[in-house]
């Protein structure tokens, strides 16, 4: 029979229900992979919008410096009046993770993420970007009318990446494999049970004397069964209930076995070492710094060659100005256990407040704090001692 001649047959209730079988077994194979690929990116955004993005130009000693000015400020405080810079940041790596591109605007001076836009197939001159959407976390939007240049806009491309491609046609498979095994599951572990009836089909009456049909006395009895309070059945003699898959009881290991699968190729996709993608590292682990190395500096470099390109113009940058988004607090540093470590960078010239920078703790406003000492002998040779 085909299916349409099947479903010709079928009530609006059993159509109801067989709608909703497909959706919900739909939404959870989908719910499966958005949640791998969504923890995957959640970890690179967060990793690195908690990082600080500093500002180097020249100072009234004509010597390059990190400055606080409003360009560090709209970097790491507020880059537009309605965000946070650690918010719009991790929106910024996610829609580039997600779209393997993004761009971010200037707009009266603020810097805007767009949600969507299009962009001209100009190869010598400068691209033109036009139709853009601005959305806010509350799915307000706002379409923008003027058109930016190339050197306008920051538009961060991940290349011809397609992490997200791939994905999804190794999915089409898996997916297929992943419902299987949790069909299986259901109905190995859902009592399936045989009511036998008597030869001679006598007639059925409740406790007060009224015909029953044997459909409504097999509701009564499934009732009983499945109910998650104390109950007594009542079950007649001439009747013989017999449970037909108990000894076909199938474990979640399959499921979580594909499932776990399914999350290790995520993990790999986005160079992800698998203790850090579960949380499961030791002391010992070097996962923390290949997930640095391989998963997270690529981003930075990609956001740093966006945000020099048009917030520092070129002569600026030849002349030695740049931006520069500060790797050092990616790693939590524990002070005391680092304490070793610090006297000796100390020694080789990094001033107090190079230190006080490493760990993310205020500088001090003092002249000896800038001062660098050296307390190695790292002189030449040829410059001191005795010619002996």
């Amino acid at each position: 029979m085909r299916l349409t001649g099947l479903l010709k047959n079928w009530s609006k209730k059993d159509y109801d229900d067989y709608i909703e079988f497909l959706t919900k077994s739909l939404s959870k194979k989908l719910e499966v992979k958005e949640l791998a690929i969504e923890h995957a990116i959640d970890l690179i955004a967060k990793t690195i919008s908690k990082l600080e993005i500093q500002v180097y130009k020249k100072n009234k000693n004509q010597k390059i410096d990190s400055i606080k000015n409003n360009t560090y400020y709209k970097l790491n405080i507020k880059p537009n009046p309605n965000e946070y810079s650690t918010s719009f940041f991790y929106n910024v790596i996610s829609k580039l993770l997600h779209d393997e591109e993004c761009l971010i605007i200037e707009l009266n001076k603020y810097l805007f993420l767009a949600d969507s836009f299009d962009v001209s197939n100009s190869f010598i001159r400068e691209k033109t970007y036009s139709n853009i959407i601005l959305k806010d976390s509350n799915g307000n939007t706002m379409n923008i009318e003027k058109s930016f240049k190339s050197n306008e806009v920051i538009h961060l491309t991940l290349g011809d990446c397609q992490i997200k491609e791939c994905l999804d046609k190794y999915y089409n498979e898996f997916g297929n494999l992943l419902g299987m095994a949790t069909l299986n599951y259901k109905a190995s572990n859902s009592p399936k049970w045989k009511l036998g009836t008597p030869g001679n089909q006598p007639t059925l009456r409740s406790a007060d004397g009224k015909e029953i049909s044997y459909e409504d006395y097999k509701n009564k009895i499934t009732d009983g069964l499945f109910s998650e309070d104390e109950k007594a059945i009542l079950l007649s003699d001439a009747f013989k209930l017999e449970r037909l898959n108990g000894d076909k009881t199938v474990t979640s290991s399959d499921y979580r076995d594909l499932e776990k699968h399914w999350k290790d190729e995520v993990a790999m996709s986005f160079n992800i070492p698998l203790d850090v993608f579960y949380g499961s590292k030791t002391d010992k682990s070097t996962g923390t710094n290949d997930f640095i190395t391989f998963a997270v500096s690529p981003l930075i470099a990609i956001l740093e060659d966006g945000l020099n390109g048009t917030l520092v113009k070129e002569q600026d940058y030849l002349n030695g100005e740049y931006i520069y988004i500060n790797r050092l607090n990616i790693k939590h540093f524990d002070i005391f256990d680092s304490a070793t470590s610090l006297d000796k960078l100390f020694g080789d010239g990094f001033t107090h407040n190079d230190l006080c920078r490493f760990l993310n703790v205020p500088p001090k406003d003092e002249d000896w704090a800038n001062e660098p000492h050296v307390t190695k002998n790292y002189g030449n040779p040829k410059k001191g001692g005795d010619e002996d």
